[in-house]
């Protein structure tokens, strides 16, 4: 059996109901005996569960958001902002306010630990780059309400929502086969680039099924930067024959992808076609502009606070889904042999 509240209160020297009101920020309790009482709580590894909390502090209103705030990581990532724009349309609608919380992998769990003991807040929406482990375990130990944005490389029983990368790499092969491109090339992020395998995955499975199988000489992978993208490019320009289409996992090669191929001369899209996924903003500044795959993360932001406002009314609901409103922007850098919805 786990340790109780009573078990916390024997320990601290105290009732049960001034332990009751330490967990729950009772400002009648002294400063040293609410210290004592954190302490043990410590000690003894206690977890209050959320549904005891809510029941006796009542709901906050508040979700908070723990993301990484580093300008290296967070302004790399439009989309992240949409998804949070998303979620904070769908939960002010419902009387609830988004706190914003800059945390990294290294302070994630310790934050949220915090919040979830203090009950600060009613739940939490945890950007998938700051997910770990030991966060996961503590969240479905406790069942505490959270969404976390994006899904996890690792087997957990958290709650998620993405986009499904599969189907957008599905439907971006299945484009260029309908425009007439056969020797299709991937170029993308490492294989620990969760998103990036997962489109490869999708465009390998429609290139086979075509019978067209993506040979390894298309395939190249690195970081996910524009350099990375230049550099796997002119790889790509070794090869004998030349891809007819260069497929790349997000913007930021694309653009590396688009600056190699000019630097050659060559014209896009006579002579190579180039696709990107996620329509980011300067996908439609840069010459010429990219066709993408283009993914509605505001609109995945708005399901997951709806999920959101379920979850902290039936804190033991799991939910793991994606999200599939993907579809193709047709621009200048793939040629039009046929105009196909997708």
């Amino acid at each position: 059996m786990g340790v109780t509240i009573r078990d916390v209160a024997k320990a601290a020297g105290t009732s049960v109901s001034t332990v009751s009101k330490v967990i729950n920020g009772h400002y009648s309790i002294s400063e040293e005996t609410a210290d004592r009482v954190h302490k043990v709580i410590r000690d003894l590894n206690y977890y209050p569960s959320a549904s005891a909390q809510s029941t006796a502090k009542g709901s906050t209103k508040i979700v908070t958001v723990l993301a990484d705030l580093s300008p290296n990581i967070a302004f790399q990532n439009p989309h992240m902002f949409e998804i949070i724009a998303g979620l904070e349309e769908t939960l002010r609608a419902k009387g609830y306010r988004l706190h914003l919380r800059g945390v990294d992998e290294t302070n994630a769990y310790d934050v949220a630990e915090e919040i979830i003991s203090r009950r600060s807040s009613d739940a939490l929406a945890i950007h998938v780059s700051v997910m770990t482990h030991p966060l996961a375990g503590l969240l479905t130990k406790l069942h505490f309400p959270h969404i976390v944005l994006g899904m996890p490389n690792f087997e957990s029983q958290v709650c998620w929502i993405d986009n499904n990368n599969v189907y957008s790499g599905t439907i971006a092969a299945s484009y260029l086969l309908s425009q007439g491109y056969r020797k299709i090339a991937f170029i993308g992020g490492q294989y620990y680039d969760l998103g990036s395998s997962l489109r490869l995955q999708g465009v390998k499975q429609t290139l086979q099924s075509a019978g067209i199988p993506l040979e390894d000489q298309y395939i190249w992978l690195g970081e996910s930067t524009r350099v990375d993208g230049f550099r796997m490019t002119v790889k790509l320009l070794d090869q004998n024959p030349l891809p007819d289409a260069i497929i790349c996992a997000n913007n930021y090669i694309a653009v590396g992808c688009v600056d190699a191929l000019l630097k050659k001369g060559m014209n896009i899209p006579a002579d190579i076609g180039v696709m990107a996924f996620d329509d980011y903003p300067f996908s439609q500044i840069i010459e010429p502009q990219l066709t993408v795959v283009d993914i509605n993360v505001r609109d995945m932001g708005h399901q997951a606070g709806k999920f959101l406002i379920d979850i902290i009314k039936h804190p033991n609901m799991q939910v793991q889904t994606y999200v599939t409103t993907s579809n193709i922007m047709e621009r200048q850098s793939t040629r039009y042999a046929n105009r196909k919805s997708f």
